[in-house]
C-alpha cells in the first residue's frame, strides 16, 4: 500500500511540477485513507526528508537530462553508421575506379597528359622535326637540337641568339684556318680545326685591334655527367653556357659546328657512350674521342666497351649515322625530356614510333619503348593483385598479352647485341671519374653561349 501510495505522490508531483516548489516551502499532501491500511504520514516537499517516502528531485530537469543523453547516444549511432556508410562507399568507389584503370590501361595503355602546361612545346617541336624528315622541311640539326632543349625549357630560348653562339665557333675555326694558310674547301681540315676549337685553346688575332682573341676548350662535366642533379647537364645550349658537356653533349655540339663549317662528321654509339666518327680522303675512319681529346680507333672500343659479336654483326655500335638518324634519334632525346616532365603516354611512344621509321639502328628506340611496355605491364600486375605472370594471365588474359609484349621487346633487343655494362666495370669508371674531377679543379670555364662564343683579352 505504501509503493501505491508513493506513486500517487510522485504523479501529484510531476503534474504539480516547478509550479509547486514556487509557492511555498511545504506542499501538504492529502492523506488518502485505503482499505485495511495503515495511516501513512504527510510529505514534506521541503528540506526534511520522511522516513517513510522518499524525496523526488525535480521531476523536469530529470526528464531533460534523459533526453540528452538518448541523443547523444543516438547521434553517436548515426555516427557510426555514417562512418561504415562512407567506408563502403570509397571502397565501392575504390574497386570501380581500379576495374576502370585496369580497362583503360589494357586497351588505350597510359592516359594523354596533354592538359599539362608546357606540353604544346614539345608537339610543336615534334612537328617540325618530323617535317624535316619527311621531306617537307630541310634537315637541320642545329635546328632540332635546339628545338627540343627549348621544349624542355618551354620555349624560353631565343633560336637567333643561339644561331650567334654557333656562327661564333665558326667564325673562329674559319679565321684559323686562315690565319694558318690551311684550305678552308678541304673536309679534313675543317674536322682537325672544329676537333682543335673543341679540344684545345685556340687563339687568334682581332682583325681590328690587333690583340689576341682566345677560344677555350670544353671540360668534361665531372659533377652531372648522368644528369641525375639537374636533367638538362646534357644539353647543348648548356654546354654553350658552361663550358662543361660530356658524351652526349659534346658530340652534338661539335656535330652543329660541322653542319655550319659544312664539314662531313657523323654520330656513332658504344655501350653508355657516343663520339664522333670523321673520314680522311682515303676512305679510313677515325673517331673523335672529345670526352678525353683523342683520336682513337674502332679497336679501341671493341676492347674496352664490352661490345658483343651480335652488336658488330647487327651494326648496332660503331656505325657512323647520317643526318637523317641523327635528327630521327632527336625525336627520341624529344621522347626522353617529356617523360621526364610528363610521364609515359601516346604522344611518348609517338615520338619512338616515327623515329623508328627512319632509323637503321633503332636499339635506342626499341629500349625506349619497352621501358614503356615494362611501366604498363607493372601496373596493371599492380591494379590485379598478381604476383605472378600466371595469376596475371588467369586474372586478365588481355593483360597478360602485354606481359608477352614485353617479353618479345626484350628478346629484340638482346638479338642486337645489346648488353649492360657490368656492375664491376662501371663501379670502376666512377672510381675513373671520381680522380679525374679531383684533378680538374673547381676552375670555371668561360661560356660560349650566345655573345660569350669568343673571350676577348
Amino acid at each position: 500500500m505504501k509503493k501505491s501510495y508513493s506513486i500517487l505522490v510522485v504523479l501529484l508531483l510531476i503534474s504539480l511540477g516547478g509550479h509547486c516548489y514556487a509557492q511555498a516551502p511545504v506542499v501538504p499532501v492529502p492523506q488518502i485513507k485505503l482499505p485495511q491500511g495503515p495511516k501513512v504520514p504527510t510529505v514534506s516537499t521541503g528540506n526534511s526528508v520522511n522516513p517513510y517516502s522518499p524525496h523526488i528531485p525535480n521531476g523536469s530537469f530529470n526528464q531533460q537530462a534523459q533526453q540528452e543523453a538518448i541523443m547523444r547516444e543516438v547521434q553517436a549511432h548515426q555516427r557510426q553508421l555514417q562512418a561504415a556508410s562512407n567506408n563502403e562507399i570509397q571502397h565501392i568507389q575504390n574497386e570501380i575506379q581500379r576495374q576502370t584503370d585496369i580497362i583503360m590501361l589494357t586497351k588505350h595503355g597510359f592516359p594523354s597528359q596533354a592538359e599539362y602546361e608546357g606540353t604544346p612545346a614539345f608537339y610543336s617541336a615534334f612537328d617540325e622535326i618530323s617535317n624535316m624528315l619527311d621531306g617537307q622541311k630541310e634537315l637541320n640539326l642545329g635546328r632540332a637540337v635546339f628545338l627540343i632543349e627549348n621544349a624542355w625549357h618551354n620555349n624560353k630560348y631565343d633560336y637567333s641568339e643561339y644561331l650567334k653562339g654557333i656562327k661564333a665557333g665558326v667564325d673562329f675555326c674559319n679565321r684559323k684556318i686562315e690565319e694558318e694558310k690551311l684550305d678552308k674547301d678541304d673536309n679534313l681540315v675543317k674536322n682537325m680545326m672544329l676537333f682543335r676549337l673543341v679540344s684545345d685553346t685556340l687563339k687568334i688575332k682581332n682583325r681590328t685591334t690587333g690583340k689576341p682573341q682566345t677560344h677555350y676548350p670544353i671540360k668534361y662535366n665531372y659533377d652531372d655527367y648522368e644528369s641525375k642533379i639537374s636533367y638538362d647537364s646534357h644539353f647543348v645550349t648548356t654546354l654553350m653556357q658552361t663550358g662543361v658537356g660530356q658524351c652526349h653533349s659534346m658530340p652534338l655540339y661539335y656535330l652543329v659546328l660541322a653542319e655550319e663549317i659544312g664539314a662531313e662528321a657523323y654520330w656513332s654509339f658504344s655501350p653508355r657512350h657516343s663520339f664522333v666518327k670523321i673520314q680522311d680522303e682515303r676512305g679510313n675512319w677515325h673517331n673523335l674521342e672529345l670526352t678525353c681529346k683523342a683520336i682513337l680507333s674502332d679497336t679501341h672500343y671493341m676492347n674496352s666497351g664490352y661490345i658483343k659479336a651480335e652488336a658488330l654483326q647487327n651494326k648496332t655500335y660503331l656505325e657512323p649515322m647520317d643526318k637523317t638518324n641523327v635528327i630521327a634519334e632527336m625525336l627520341l632525346e624529344l621522347a626522353r625530356g617529356y617523360y621526364q616532365k610528363y610521364g609515359y603516354d601516346d604522344f611518348y611512344l609517338k615520338c619512338i614510333d616515327t623515329a623508328q621509321q627512319y632509323l637503321k639502328n633503332d636499339l635506342n628506340a626499341k629500349i625506349l619503348k619497352s621501358a614503356y611496355q615494362t611501366r604498363l605491364t607493372l601496373t596493371l600486375a599492380h591494379l590485379l593483385q598478381a604476383p605472378t605472370p600466371e595469376i596475371m594471365q588467369e586474372l586478365s588474359p588481355e593483360a597478360y598479352r602485354h606481359y608477352e609484349l614485353m617479353l618479345a621487346q626484350y628478346k629484340e633487343i638482346d638479338d642486337l647485341g645489346y648488353e649492360e655494362l657490368p656492375m664491376g666495370v662501371y663501379a670502376m669508371w666512377l672510381d675513373h671519374i671520381a680522380k679525374e674531377k679531383e684533378k680538374a679543379g673547381k676552375e670555371k670555364q668561360p661560356s660560349i653561349f650566345i655573345r660569350k662564343g669568343v673571350e676577348h683579352r
